[in-house]
């Protein structure tokens, strides 16, 4: 029998397969609820505003990890779909901000039940104080993170 590996030997594996069992169960959720979800390419955007609010696409691309050109595709996308929409940037009137449309903040709205149903999951499995203190710890590796982009 194999030696089971030190816990920093699986972070990076525990991390993604977390996110993807996550996002699993959140797709699985909206669509039992006849919702229609984001693809994974949508996702980075609606994290980004979701945490900073309206942008420019340029900030969008480059919190993606993407092209400008790129990011410019998935926001016209997105906009056929109706879930964001651009306007005049108040600091710069030549510039534009994306942010959620009222069909956007619909959806997020739907998110956030499908979120508080993993959430309940989660808890059935590792107990509430036990989740709450993985997610604090994990915000604050995550707002490390941006603080070095």
């Amino acid at each position: 029998m194999p030696d089971t590996p030190e816990p920093r030997q699986l972070l990076g594996q525990a991390l993604m397969l977390a996110g993807h069992d996550f996002q699993s169960r959140l797709d699985h959720d909206l669509q039992r609820r006849d919702v229609m979800g984001i693809s994974p390419r949508h996702r980075a955007i609606f994290l980004h505003l979701g945490r900073h609010g309206p942008s420019r696409a340029v900030d969008l691309a480059r919190s993606a990890g993407v092209r400008p050109q790129s990011m410019m595709k998935i926001i016209h996308e997105l906009e056929s779909l109706n879930l964001l929409e651009r306007r005049t940037d108040p600091a710069d009137s030549r510039a534009k901000l994306i942010d959620f449309s009222h069909g956007g903040r619909l959806l997020i709205d739907e998110l956030s039940r499908s979120t508080e149903t993993v959430w309940q999951q989660y808890v059935d499995i590792i107990g509430e104080e036990n989740l709450e203190q993985m997610v604090h710890q994990l915000s604050v590796l995550a707002t490390e993170g941006e603080k070095k982009s």
